[in-house]
């Protein structure tokens, strides 16, 4: 029995199939869930499930009521007894992103799990529409998830015919760190009309050395900044003039939390990367 607003309605059986293929029945709506990223934080109040989130961990600051939320660790550190004490229906995990021994040790508690992977724009709107579903939901996740899809169509009409870039994307720079083509990122550089210069590489986030880009050569250095504008290492790369990308001056930053967070926003974040990547055509 689950409350809908004041009246107490038998609620209809919920079936969902989380990334990892688990299936998860539920006797309705769930009530009280905890978010293991940010990124699941935002989809949670993006399709307005906020009022059953209670607790979330380090860093899920979008939008501003998840800053009021009980934290109960980071993304690779929980607080078992918190998250114990939170009495969760469910937990949204990040596949990849979260320990799977601690994700584990949530389920010997007895806790539910549902683990999150969307690689794809396709399979971010399909969780998005999940998610909705699961907070009670279901309309606004439909609805949400299928603006993201309209939107990056639209976005990959406007540049994805456009002269071709191989472009290096970078993550990190001591180890240099970038994505390969499992990577959403990877499609979103399709959409703009560009090639990931790894996207080759087994691992999703691989180490690649330094002689391996210069090899490689890229038209364009793009690396996941802030907000407030690159990482002052993006400068490193000027010591290296022989790169096209650097003697062409096409050294780029996006903002990585609209890029590396599988949420909503990352439509604000293909955006912004396509005109940049445009910047560098003209």
């Amino acid at each position: 029995m689950v409350l809908v607003g004041s009246s107490p309605l038998m609620a209809e059986p919920i079936y969902v199939t989380d990334d990892a293929g688990n299936a998860i029945t539920l006797s309705g709506p769930v009530q009280r869930v905890i978010s293991l990223a940010p990124a699941l934080t935002e989809i949670i109040y993006h399709v307005g499930g906020g009022n059953r989130l209670v607790g979330t961990v380090e860093h899920s600051d979008y939008p501003a009521a998840a800053r009021k939320i009980q934290r109960i660790g980071a993304h690779d550190r929980f607080d078992f007894e918190a998250i114990l004490a939170l009495q969760p229906d469910l937990i949204f995990a990040w596949a990849s992103g979260n320990p799977a021994d601690q994700l584990s040790r949530l389920e010997k508690f007895g806790l539910l799990v549902y683990r999150v992977e969307p690689g794809t724009l396709e399979s971010l709107a399909a969780t998005i529409q999940q998610i909705g579903k699961v907070v009670g939901s279901a309309q606004e996740g439909l609805a949400r998830s299928q603006e993201l899809l309209i939107e990056a169509n639209e976005i990959k009409q406007e540049f994805g015919r456009r002269q071709n870039l191989t472009v290096f994307y970078q993550v990190w720079h001591d180890p240099i760190i970038t994505l390969n083509g499992k990577h959403i990122v990877s499609q979103m550089l399709h959409s703009c009309g560009a090639t990931n210069l790894f996207s080759d590489l087994p691992d999703i986030a691989p180490v690649v050395s330094l002689e391996s880009v210069i090899k490689r050569n890229p038209e364009v250095i793009v690396v996941g900044g802030t907000p407030n504008g690159a990482p002052k290492w993006l400068k490193n790369w000027e010591a290296w003039g022989h790169i096209t990308a650097v003697a062409r001056g096409h050294l780029f930053s996006v903002n990585a939390d609209l890029l590396h967070r599988h949420s909503p926003r990352i439509i604000l974040g293909l955006r912004e990367l396509c005109e940049i990547l445009d910047q560098a055509r003209q």
